[in-house]
């Protein structure tokens, strides 16, 4: 054979080897990028479930936060019962207690009524844990956070008394979630009770004595604290064994400082040494009660070899045999390669949608359908920097239905939601202005931003008015029907033109409304500093 016959051969090998080799080469990095895309969205669908879990455990605080804030009684026999149910609920919740709120010169007549009601058989004090983990009387300090109640495991009388400030850690909570009013989440650490040691953390919440207000400005505003012990290891388990892939390890970080990672829980389904730097997926953030978690997941061999395939080693072999053949083979292999990648953006598109609604389901209150207080508070202060940017009046109303804890009393909580969604329904048909947004602000109020509008103050009577036609039957009211109390603010100096003074001047407007018995209503206008 000649010499060039065998330079032909040689070439149109190495040609059809060069071609397999880069057809094989293609096709595997389109099945790596399909299988970072699928472990991407287990891993977010894992994340997705556990902020679900969680939000639930925070939902059912609030249940029996609304509870108390009703104005129950608060002792054993109505606190057992009630948290005992969220505890069935929510397996994770370990326990859930009550704190109360006592400066030190209290300490002594708190202990002595502790005693009188029998909280401990006992002489009863206010304790703290030392350095070999025994309880002692606490040391002094301005203020006392002590375990008044407990449920679920953690009954025995050890640990009431116990000041659940004596650590900085929980201290800074508790005061967090007093001054800020909301809910607050301590660092996940080793949590000692009775019952046994628990990797976990604490969920507190604070209940005023007043519901309406957003924070304390000193101890007497406030109740005390429902706190809830969280295991982390059941919570993770309960959210994500049922959602993500067997074959994936997974880590829960906190990220809420971050310089400090913590990490909270491990699942080690297999352990491999992944040297492809695709293989970390972390999913999007969990926030929560001023936390911020991060869940990121790493595929195990097993998973990525139930995803691989032998067509490319399959592509290099039969290309460097039969050259004729490399082209067709090329177009099935990408025609595969694009199946494979449609698949996958279809799953992310319907993803994103999930998403989308899920966002826009956050946005609305879910029994009126108008925007939540969240969302009102952003479009507030949206139309404060208009107004000064175009020194243009701004005007806010606030409508409260009166008398609705007692109305629900009378006619159950069914026809108070009804009257509820009926009277979000007339506000609505009454602001129809492109600019005008009506919100859910609390249980009983509603608010409204009314952007630029000329005579606001006409609508404080109309409102009042057209809620008095629905004539919805109520004994307590004089006129035997449903009414509202409607307190509104125009403000037409830049001055005075920020989030917080037009919340102020309308809840004075409010309150003004309610001691006018003739009107219920009240209208102020703030032009050049004087409130009219």
């Amino acid at each position: 054979m000649p010499r060039r016959a065998w330079g032909i051969i040689v070439i149109t090998a190495l040609i059809g080897v060069g071609f397999a080799a880069l057809t094989a080469h293609l096709l595997y990095q389109k099945e790596q990028e399909a299988i970072r895309k699928e472990l991407h969205k287990d891993v977010n669908n894992a994340a997705m479930a556990l902020a679900r879990e969680v939000n639930l455990g925070l939902e059912l605080l609030y249940a029996v936060k609304n509870h108390f804030d009703a104005g129950h009684r608060l002792d054993a026999r109505n606190f057992q019962p009630l948290t005992s149910g969220v505890l069935k609920r929510h397996p994770s919740f370990k326990s859930i207690e009550w704190v109360d709120i006592v400066m030190h010169h209290q300490r002594r007549h708190y202990s002595q009524g502790m005693e009188k009601a029998g909280a401990a058989p006992s002489r009863f004090n206010i304790v703290e844990l030392d350095a070999q983990n025994q309880l002692i009387p606490a040391t002094r300090r301005d203020m006392y956070f002590p375990l008044r109640f407990t449920s679920g495991k953690n009954q025995e009388a050890s640990v009431i008394g116990y000041d659940l400030g004596s650590t900085p850690i929980t201290r800074q909570a508790l005061t967090t979630s007093f001054n800020t009013g909301v809910p607050v989440a301590t660092p996940a650490t080793t949590i000692e009770r009775a019952y046994g040691d628990v990797r976990g953390f604490l969920l507190i919440m604070p209940i005023l004595l007043d519901p309406d207000q957003l924070s304390g400005e000193d101890t007497q505003d406030l109740r005390g604290f429902l706190v809830a012990v969280i295991d982390v290891n059941t919570l993770v388990n309960l959210a994500i064994e049922t959602v993500i892939n067997d074959g994936i390890n997974y880590t829960l970080i906190d990220t809420t400082v971050p310089n400090n990672r913590q990490v909270l829980h491990t699942q080690r389904v297999e352990l491999a040494q992944m040297t492809n730097a695709l293989s970390q997926q972390p999913a999007e953030p969990i926030l929560f009660a001023g936390r911020e978690w991060e869940l990121v997941g790493y595929p195990t061999i097993s998973y990525m070899q139930a995803r691989q395939s032998w067509m490319p080693l399959w592509t290099f072999i039969i290309g460097s045999g039969i050259f004729f053949v490399i082209c067709y083979l090329l177009y099935r292999l990408q025609s595969r390669a694009y199946s494979i990648q449609v698949q996958v953006e279809q799953k992310t598109h319907a993803l994103k949608e999930a998403n989308s609604r899920l966002e826009s389901m956050t946005k609305c209150d879910g029994l009126t359908g108008l925007y939540n207080r969240t969302q009102f508070e952003q479009a507030l202060e949206r139309e404060v920097q208009r107004a000064v940017r175009d020194d243009s009046p701004l005007s806010l109303m606030l409508v409260e239905i009166q008398h609705l804890s007692t109305y629900n009393q009378q006619q159950g909580r069914i026809a108070g939601d009804q009257l509820i969604r009926q009277i979000a329904q007339v506000l609505d048909e009454m602001l129809k202005r492109p600019g005008d947004l009506v919100c859910r602000y609390t249980g009983s109020q509603f608010i409204a931003i009314l952007p630029r509008t000329e005579g606001a103050s006409r609508l404080g009577e109309e409102c009042v008015t057209t809620v008095k036609r629905l004539q919805v039957p109520f004994e307590e009211e004089p006129d035997d029907t449903v009414s509202v109390f409607v307190g509104g603010v125009t403000v037409d100096n830049q001055k005075e033109m920020t989030v917080s003074r037009l919340c102020a001047y309308g809840e004075i407007a409010l309150t003004r409304a309610k001691s006018d018995n003739d009107t219920g209503w009240h209208w102020m206008d703030i032009s050049e500093g004087v409130a009219l």
